[in-house]
């Protein structure tokens, strides 16, 4: 695919345009699920109000109320019953006037199953890897990406609901590969850390990546080189954390002043790039819930599973494990939210990560990880990349487990998401919280 970027709006043919929505509530409605969703949710909403007559006191009196408690104090919560929305982000256009329904039936480059969960106000992502071995309707087995340009929303759905017996998907949003670049250079860039020197070329695809390592801030094409980079030993799962370490920066960009007041303009730049049977009303309460949901209480993770083997199978493949796969749907998207599973600590693999210049620091910490039962702790390559607050990273979903260690320590903070060790449980990337526990001869007390 070559790295288009689309005409301007004023094209001819702006007369196939979808309007479905309101400005000024989509605008501030995916401010808040857009964060999380990444450049899909945010710009539903906002085709609304600028379209329909708006009575300023109730505005007015939210102001003030902002002034006193923030920015959450301009929604209310409004969603009574749980909701799943399958989230596709398509191959782009392939010519760059083309702006018909074709456009949206690429092969999915991410696909996300978002679960708004209102009996403990959390919102779930479950990031299902593009190359994931699925059974097809006909009995055929390929990769899950083709679905979509195959038989379209419906088509995936069902190839979603057939394999991963538990899901269900009530509503759908597609976006072209074209939206999360202009989002991106629209709200300034965001900042990431690239983990290693990033390079490699493709010219049938058009992909031309050239990063280098270091704490950055990423432009549009650069976000874009970042997440499709799988020149690595990791492949297509490196891409699924790269993704979710973008979908926080975006996250971070978006909730603050710079992001929300650039909305307005992301919607008109970017509904083209998106289709959705979600309606006016159904945007607004995701919107008023997305909003309502403290940092903490987002959740991401990845179907677990692993890379098979060139003597496996003639393409690769990720092979999601069964027993962990019942046990990620039951957690992240059914009904019954609030799973008592973690497992034992004789059993939890943890892997230890140091990113500080106190080489003994990672050691002592597995060590005081033994001493209280964990027996299966590995230490890991260290990052040159330092961080101020450990992070104890939920890799595939154990939040008890994570929850059970941050207790033992009595430092870092839980990260709910798959950015972590990808053989581990747990991955604790230790900060320098913990070496000025070290320092001070407080550690873990």
């Amino acid at each position: 695919m070559k790295l288009k970027h689309k005409p301007s709006q004023k094209s001819s043919n702006s007369k196939h345009k979808k309007k479905p929505f309101s400005p000024l509530y989509q605008g501030f409605i995916w401010g808040g699920c857009f964060t999380i969703t990444a450049a899909v949710s945010s710009f539903l909403g906002i085709t609304v109000g600028l379209k329909t007559p708006i009575d300023f006191n109730p505005f007015i009196n939210k102001i003030e109320a902002i002034k006193k408690f923030g920015i959450n104090a301009f929604f209310t919560q409004q969603l009574d019953n749980p909701v799943n929305i399958l989230v596709m982000g398509v191959d782009g256009l392939t010519e760059e006037n083309d702006y018909s329904p074709s456009r949206f039936s690429g092969r999915s480059d991410t696909m996300l199953l978002v679960r708004f969960q209102p009996d403990d106000n959390s919102l779930r992502v479950l990031s299902i890897p593009r190359d994931s071995r699925v059974r097809f309707p006909n009995g055929r087995y390929d990769k899950i990406n083709g679905a979509n340009a195959i038989g379209g929303v419906d088509f995936a759905k069902e190839v979603i609901q057939e394999n991963f017996e538990g899901i269900t998907i009530d509503k759908h949003i597609r976006v072209t590969t074209n939206a999360f670049r202009d989002l991106v250079d629209l709200i300034g860039g965001v900042e990431v850390y690239v983990p290693m020197d990033m390079k490699y070329t493709d010219k049938t695809q058009g992909l031309y990546i050239d990063l280098k390592e270091g704490k950055q801030v990423l432009n549009g094409d650069e976000a874009e080189q970042f997440s499709r980079f799988r020149n690595d030993n990791l492949g297509d799962i490196g891409r699924v954390q790269r993704q979710q370490m973008l979908l926080k920066a975006l996250q971070k960009k978006l909730q603050s002043p710079q992001g929300l007041f650039k909305i307005p303009q992301a919607i008109k730049l970017l509904e083209e790039e998106i289709d959705t049977d979600l309606t006016t009303a159904e945007i607004f309460n995701l919107a008023a819930f997305g909003l309502s949901i403290d940092k903490q209480d987002v959740r991401m993770v990845m179907l677990p599973g692993r890379p098979s083997s060139p003597q496996e199978y003639r393409l690769s493949y990720w092979l999601i494990s069964e027993d962990e796969k019942s046990r990620v749907i039951q957690d992240f998207l059914n009904a019954d939210s609030r799973s008592d599973y973690s497992r034992s600590s004789q059993r939890l693999r943890i892997s230890i990560q140091n990113t500080t210049s106190n080489r003994q620091l990672a050691r002592k910490v597995a060590l005081y990880l033994e001493e209280n039962g964990y027996e299966n702790v590995y230490l890991s390559r260290n990052s040159s990349y330092g961080i101020p607050v450990t992070q104890i990273i939920v890799q595939k979903g154990d939040t008890r487990s994570a929850q059970r260690i941050k207790r033992i320590l009595n430092f870092g903070e839980l990260e709910s998401s798959s950015i972590g060790e990808i053989d581990s449980d747990i991955t604790i990337r230790i900060g320098d919280d913990a070496e000025k526990l070290l320092l001070d001869d407080s550690f873990a007390k």
